[in-house]
């Protein structure tokens, strides 16, 4: 068999089964097609497996069929046939099927639509699926296609549902109904035609009756809920021949109606079954075939992200991915724009992405360029506002994470970053506090969602013992993580409980302390856990917002020392977490007051746990998803009204500590006549530096200009 010959069944013949065999119904649904229905006939009575009856369904055919099919089964003698003719049209196939399978008398059926043909060793092959697992429902072979003139056109059909790049039709398989449906027809209809199939027999009226109100993938309706109740068996042997043809009936239905009913299927599965981001993913890739058919008015919504280039351990990137991923689960599509380097491509920023945060749903695009027209787009830094702003979308909003102004010193990027906020740009921010600013100080209508914790990852472990040691998030590479502050604070805790134990995580950075600490670096989110239930107290900073990792820490047990600032004062429970002045020698005081502490450290945890027990991950992930949805009806945006939640006084240095902190910190070195050797240094820097700049700028130009 290759393609372009023409096919001609009656030159294939092979031996009858003369063994015993289960009982098969054939019914053969016919509209309009005397031209192909007697070879359909013959290519089901020359089948190798003995059919128990034969039913011919005709829906009022306008052309001759009734009486070649009359004057074709006068010659039918060895079975039992019964032709039913349709005295008005029933206008659906599948009220035919139905009628079909409740006159069917047989332990199994095959539809054999009146427009196709098959292998004589069809049934046969189909028949061996129910032999090899008695929990078989419905049991295909691969389906070669045809045209009018029989005519092959392709030796098998993956290309018409093979979007999965998978070799899993490659081979023969048995599967459960579950994991078919789950991982292909989620997404797909991969089974293209009736035709190849062999259904048990069974209950199918009300599945039938509900597949009638589909005008295209009744089909596909019909295949994922029969597997509801049984396993599929599939044969990778093309023995059914499809006929595709200009009487097809999808060729003639809107393609808004089919983008509809394709979205209505894949949200049914979605519903009911657990997908993984990967099959919502395939879900979008089957919808966008029709893109450039459908009216913008049926299809699902579509959300660009620009965000900057990803780096490993980043949380921001982290939180953004979720929550894309949160919007792709309740029916958005997002793409994702990354600032372009000049080096990285779509696939290897794509890859990254996938590796440090997990499998995201949406394309990954390199550069500021729109690829197609969205519904809205999302700033998600002061690095990106630029090219948010001259992009074509009537709808922007801000992602906000962190207050970035205080990212830098005062200046032009302060005042711009600043302005960014006052673009009028839809803001939604993580936490309370940034919500707070955005109104307070822009005057705009700010939504938030609240920081949460996977509770299924940071939980109290019994099987942990406790160390008296604290945990620190290291991170010198950025400002906010207020390096110097807390490695003093430290070196201080150090000095005065030597028996203590630090433990610097967060980032792979060479630089080390000037005390005893363990550097554990980048560590998974797990490790992180074991990591704050073997810990006393843990140990962050975070200036420009509130940080996830302190919650994190509350939801296993951990008790927290952050410093005292007005972005810390919205979002914490005050009985959680010990806020200190922003000094040295105040976070060190609140550490040393905790650590000895063992009924504050046992009430602390045990609020943490309670209160992150009602923040679960996904209820931010709902809480975002609720204001994408408010974006796009503006009337249900609300005017909040936010208050302090930690209204404690903050931590001040003890005199004990401020005594040790003189003592260890010691003075400023002022050397006696070295500001001149200073300066000549300088100057010697300063020319290294421009000369420097100048071999790069001259490199850059000669790429240029290539």
């Amino acid at each position: 068999m290759k393609i372009g010959e023409t096919l001609n069944i009656y030159d294939l013949n092979y031996d009858k089964i003369d063994t015993k065999v289960k009982k098969v119904s054939v019914i053969v649904p016919n509209y309009n097609y005397q031209d192909y229905i007697i070879e359909r006939i013959d290519s089901i009575l020359r089948q190798t497996y003995p059919i128990y009856e034969l039913i011919i369904l005709d829906d009022k055919s306008s052309d001759n069929s009734v009486k070649v099919i009359q004057k074709k089964l006068e010659t039918i003698k060895n079975i039992k046939t019964r032709f039913i003719v349709n005295e008005e049209n029933s206008g659906c196939v599948f009220k035919q099927w139905k009628k079909g399978i409740n006159e069917a008398i047989g332990d199994y059926f095959w539809i054999a639509e009146a427009d196709d043909t098959s292998d004589p060793r069809f049934l046969a092959e189909a028949m061996m699926g129910f032999e090899k697992d008695s929990k078989v429902i419905l049991s295909y072979t691969e389906s070669a296609r045809i045209d009018e003139t029989n005519k092959i056109t392709n030796l098998n059909s993956q290309d018409l549902y093979n979007i999965f790049n998978s070799s899993h039709w490659d081979y023969s398989f048995i599967n459960s109904g579950e994991a078919e449906v789950k991982q292909y027809l989620s997404s797909v209809n991969t089974i293209l035609n009736v035709s190849s199939i062999v259904w048990k027999k069974g209950k199918y009226d009300v599945i039938l009756d509900e597949a009638a109100n589909f005008k295209v993938a009744g089909d596909w309706y019909v295949y994922y809920k029969l597997l509801e109740k049984g396993n599929i068996a599939f044969s990778s042997k093309p023995y059914n021949f499809f006929r595709k043809h200009s009487k097809s009936v999808s060729t003639v239905v809107k393609d808004d109606i089919e983008y509809q009913e394709i979205c209505r299927i894949q949200d049914d599965i979605k519903e009911k079954y657990f997908l993984t981001m990967e099959q919502l993913f395939n879900q979008r890739r089957r919808r966008n075939f029709m893109d450039s058919k459908v009216s913008k008015k049926i299809r699902k919504k579509r959300i660009a992200w620009v965000i900057p280039h990803p780096g490993k351990g980043s949380g921001g990137h982290r939180t953004i991915i979720q929550n894309i991923n949160a919007l792709v689960k309740a029916g958005y599509e997002c793409d994702i724009y990354v600032e372009e380097d000049y080096l990285s491509t779509d696939k290897i920023v794509k890859e990254k992405i996938d590796d440090y945060y997990g499998y995201c749903a949406a394309n990954v695009y390199v550069g500021a360029v729109l690829r197609q027209e969205y519904d809205l787009v999302f700033a998600t830094g002061w690095t990106t506002i630029e090219y948010v702003k001259n992009m074509e979308c009537k709808k922007k909003a801000y992602f906000i994470q962190d207050y970035e102004p205080w990212f830098l010193p005062m200046g032009d990027g302060y005042i711009n970053t600043e302005n960014s906020y006052r673009l009028g740009y839809s803001p939604i921010t993580i936490g309370k506090w940034l919500s707070h600013k955005m109104i307070d100080e822009y005057g705009l209508s700010s939504q938030y969602f609240d920081f949460c914790a996977d509770l299924n990852v940071y939980k109290k472990l019994d099987n942990i013992e406790k160390e008296n040691a604290i945990c620190y998030i290291f991170q010198p590479e950025k400002p906010r993580r207020c390096d110097w502050l807390g490695l003093r604070a430290l070196k201080i805790v150090k000095s005065l409980r030597p028996d203590v134990k630090i433990y610097l995580y967060g980032s792979n950075t060479k630089q080390t302390p000037d005390f005893e600490a363990e550097k554990l670096g980048i560590i998974p989110i797990e490790k992180c856990n074991e990591l704050y239930n073997k810990c006393k107290i843990g140990f962050c900073i975070s200036a420009s917002n509130p940080s996830r990792i302190p919650f994190e820490m509350m939801a296993a047990g951990l008790p927290v020392v952050e410093i005292y600032r007005e972005n810390n004062l919205y979002d914490f429970p005050e009985n959680g977490i010990k806020l200190a002045e922003a000094s040295p020698e105040a976070i060190a005081t609140a550490i040393l007051e905790l650590i000895d502490d063992e009924k504050e450290l046992a009430k602390m945890s045990k609020t943490g746990i309670e209160y992150m027990k009602n923040y679960p991950l996904e209820k931010g992930f709902e809480q975002f998803v609720e204001a994408v949805n408010n974006l796009f009806r503006e009337d249900k945006i609300k005017k909040l009204d936010i208050t302090q939640s930690y209204t404690k006084k903050p931590v001040k240095a003890s005199e004990e500590v401020a005594e040790k902190a003189k003592e260890i910190l010691g003075k400023p070195n002022f050397i006696a006549g070295g500001g001149s050797q200073r300066r000549k240094l300088r100057r010697v820097k300063r020319k290294v530096k421009n000369g420097i700049k100048a071999v790069c700028q001259k490199a850059i130009n000669t790429i240029e200009r290539i």
